[in-house]
């Protein structure tokens, strides 16, 4: 299982670079493909040249990115207790939510390019797969729990957004759907407490600051303070 683990966090490694990637030069080719719209440019011909590296870079890293993403969903599925382990459970968490928000989020217009199967992307498939991830997971708590502590990309809303585009553009069944929205509600009855938790905590009272200090030091590699 160790030996497991470690493939998952190299894996999780892949398909974190390719999507970043992939999504990455998919929004420099809408950006420069509307620019060359511009018939005034005075740059076309190095716009021209930018363009077709663009095109190349996202073809291999979307093509990729989708296999390591199958892998991922297929993995998931037969082996979801190596997927919520330790720091596995939380790179897992901001990786998927990071993901769907940037294919469903505000900034997912950036993406929009010229005929997409060119460079291998089908958003919608990448929607199907991902939320595939996550419901392959979504029962269990731990998994619940680092969606929940993602402060970074995990929003209500998006999870709201992705379930209204499952259920007008993606193929996915009412169990599916439904099994979504629990989910939905679940992260959000668990941020809810994480947050509760959070206030009952309170401040760090001043007395204990120095000791943060003192292993602050220590783990910076300067000599600790006795």
């Amino acid at each position: 299982m160790q030996f497991f683990i470690r493939f998952v966090a190299l894996l999780l490694n892949d398909v974190t670079y390719l999507l970043d990637e992939s999504l990455s030069k998919l929004a420099d080719i809408h950006r420069l493909q509307h620019e060359l719209e511009n018939t005034e440019v005075s740059n076309k011909a190095e716009l021209e040249k930018q363009l077709a590296s663009a095109e190349g870079q996202a073809q291999s890293y979307m093509g990729l990115g989708n296999e390591t993403v199958y892998m991922v969903r297929l993995f998931t599925a037969a082996i979801p207790d190596a997927f919520v382990t330790g720091e596995i459970v939380n790179r897992l968490a901001g990786m998927l939510d990071y993901n769907l928000d940037a294919i469903t989020g505000p900034k997912c217009s950036n993406l929009k390019v010229k005929d997409p199967q060119k460079y291998h992307f089908d958003v919608k498939k990448l929607l199907s797969e991902i939320t595939a991830i996550y419901l392959n997971l979504g029962t269990r708590p731990d998994f619940v729990r680092a969606i929940a502590r993602d402060g970074r990309s995990y929003k209500p809303a998006t999870f709201e957004k992705a379930q209204s585009l499952l259920t007008k553009y993606v193929l996915k069944s009412n169990e599916e759907l439904a099994q979504w929205s629990q989910l939905s509600k679940a992260i959000k009855e668990a941020k809810i407490m994480e947050e509760e938790d959070d206030e009952d905590l309170g401040e760090i009272p001043d007395e204990f600051m120095g000791m943060f200090t003192i292993d602050y030091y220590t783990f910076d590699g300067r000599e600790s303070v006795d």
